[in-house]
């Protein structure tokens, strides 16, 4: 059985490496950093031209089926199956024959790239309008890496972008350069002999590991790498707008063998009060929350405040554009920190959610998909979620959830988020209303006790934790859908 590994990537400071100090290795230094800065400035040009061809080749497809008189019949027929009477074996057949159709379409089209050849595939059609127009410039193999990573997300994303759900990527100068950090089984990660590491990158380049401070242990996990206990993947080179460079490594970690209860699940609910609660499917009490909005407004009034004062004092002191860039730097600073800051806490909130499931034996974890998460029903953003969605990914917290659970030998699944936080966990009582208050639940069902929490002297109940309550539902619920389609 092949081993399953957790990927996660190591951002590691480079430099070009200096061979000595004579005048030729300073113009030697000159001229790698001249290679570089060429690469740097044209492998955007080539992955605009690499999406722009994956989009041009779906479009053909769809030319065919446009210009196909029988396609567009059958479409017809099914669109308005009832008014035409079809029988479900009409209708049937019909299916078949435009499954048929499509088989053709798709050999057309690849018989297209191939120009007639017969040979190679829709990726390598890519890797020829790219090799001879940046072929010269590019070496082939970070054309190569960029090619399959480019066209690999599109096709992930292409249905996306048929339905209008999301554009055609768009990338710009100081996308990362990708390059195999394995050639013909050779690691590419290097030692020397004064025990300074090394990554020998495409037209013999050689980059520096910096660590620093290493406040990440890095060097460890390098360590690793160099010792054969962990594996890694192509990774990449990315220059920053200070000219920094970094080494995006791709780090694969053998999964530690572990036993979980599969029937066991952890649900959990995303919300504003309380950013995390957790509960399990097969507990009538308990649960987890994690984060509050007190601290979450906290720091972001505070780094608002900030902000402010600054855009206040930069008001009277950027007229004329001289030294723009330079006054401006410390508002980017700050927007970046409130970013940093953001990102630190997803990072904090997933952690703590693997550790909950971990404790309790969960060998599964359930959360919403949040296709419309925070927006009403005229799709516009919520009031109440503006602020913190500002900022706040959601998006980016399940993602770390997932790697995460992934790494930990934990299943993770999403469901149908309908109704989670009006509903019953008890008695699967659905009414409006239910949900009385942002944090408090009451069940309307005359039999349901469970549901209503501690009963008063004057006949009310105190209810239930509604977070708590959504977070069973999810944990409960078998409606399990994929997390990108409606």
């Amino acid at each position: 059985m092949a081993t399953e590994y957790t990927c996660i990537t190591r951002k590691i400071e480079v430099h070009l490496h200096r061979h000595g100090d004579s005048e030729e290795d300073t113009q030697r230094l000159k001229d790698e950093y001249h290679i570089w800065d060429v690469i740097n400035d044209n492998l955007y040009k080539a992955a605009n031209r690499i999406v722009s061809h994956c989009f041009f080749n779906d479009a053909y497809e769809y030319r065919l089926k446009l210009h196909s008189p029988r396609f567009q019949e059958i479409e017809k027929l099914l669109r308005y199956s009832k008014r035409n009477k079809l029988t479900d074996e009409d209708i049937k057949q019909l299916k078949a024959e435009r499954k048929e159709l499509f088989s053709i379409f798709k050999k057309q089209r690849l018989e297209f790239l191939q120009g007639g050849s017969g040979k190679g595939s829709e990726q390598n059609s890519t890797y020829k309008v790219v090799s001879n127009e940046f072929g010269e410039i590019i070496p082939s193999h970070v054309l190569t890496c960029l090619n399959q990573n480019i066209t690999s997300t599109y096709s992930a994303y292409s249905k996306e972008v048929e339905y209008g759900n999301r554009t055609i990527p768009n990338f710009k100068r100081g996308i990362p350069v990708p390059f195999p950090i394995k050639q013909q089984g050779t690691l590419q990660l290097k030692r020397r002999e004064d025990g300074s590491i090394y990554i020998r990158f495409p037209l013999g380049l050689e980059w520096d590991l910096s660590f620093g401070r290493d406040r990440s242990n890095n060097r460890e996990i390098v360590e690793r790498v160099l010792n054969g206990q962990y594996d890694v993947g192509n990774s990449s080179i990315q220059e920053t707008k200070n000219k920094k460079r970094f080494l995006l490594l791709i780090v694969k970690i053998p999964k530690q063998a572990v036993t979980l209860n599969p029937d066991r699940i952890v649900g959990v609910d995303l919300g504003i009060n309380i950013p995390l609660y957790a509960a399990l499917n097969d507990n009538e009490y308990g649960g987890m929350g994690i984060g509050s909005r007190e601290q979450f407004l906290k720091m972001r009034m505070r780094m608002a405040a900030q902000k402010r004062e600054l855009q206040r004092n930069l008001r009277h002191t950027t007229h004329g554009g001289h030294g723009r860039t330079q006054k401006l730097q410390a508002l980017e600073r700050l927007e970046g920190k409130e970013r940093n800051w953001v990102h630190l806490q997803n990072h904090i909130f997933s952690k703590s959610i693997i550790e909950y499931a971990q404790r309790n034996d969960a060998g599964v974890i359930q959360m919403e998909r949040l296709t419309g998460f925070g927006r009403d029903k005229h799709d516009e953003i919520d009031s109440d979620f503006k602020f913190i969605l500002r900022y706040w990914s959601f998006f980016e917290l399940q993602t770390m959830i997932e790697y995460k659970a992934k790494a930990a030998g934990i299943e993770v699944r999403y469901i149908d988020p309908y109704h989670t936080s009006q509903t019953c966990s008890f008695c699967g009582h659905y009414e409006k209303g239910q949900r009385i208050s942002q944090s408090t639940f009451v069940c309307k069902n005359p039999d349901c006790e469970k549901g209503k929490g501690k009963k008063h002297s004057d006949g009310t109940y105190e209810g239930i934790n509604a977070d708590w309550n959504a977070a069973r539902n999810i944990a409960l619920s078998t409606k399990i859908v994929d997390r990108k389609k409606k």
